[in-house]
């Protein structure tokens, strides 16, 4: 973790709230191409979670939450600029169908709980 900047403030790092609208007719292909960038996200040490959700009501309709345990300077800088994203996004960004949205909020660590996992 030698590039990795902790956040020392009130909060515990960052989540990150991306929502995508993907061409229904290419979520075969979105799918391929997101699976190798997800694990590759997940394997970061700074990464606590990576959930991707779909909306019920509108196919196509995509939300990742992420919870980093890293400040947003760090992953502008250094987790933004990872080598696995240029080929997914170079596949994946002609199949949206609207621009993404990307939200970021900041972790309050005392309003934080996640069940432990059974071993």
């Amino acid at each position: 973790m030698s590039d990795t900047q902790i956040s020392t403030s009130s909060t515990s790092g960052i989540i990150l709230h991306n929502t995508l609208h993907i061409d229904p007719t290419k979520i075969d292909e979105y799918l391929k191409h997101l699976r190798p960038a997800w694990k590759a996200v997940c394997a970061e040490p700074e990464c606590d979670f990576f959930e991707v959700s779909t909306n019920p009501q509108e196919p196509g309709v995509y939300r990742f939450t992420e919870g980093w345990n890293a400040s947003l300077e760090w992953l502008i800088t250094i987790q933004a600029n990872k080598e696995y994203y240029k080929p997914y996004l170079a596949a994946t960004e002609p199949l949206y169908i609207k621009p993404r949205v990307l939200e970021v909020f900041n972790r309050e660590s005392d309003w934080s709980y996640r069940k432990p996992t059974a071993q």
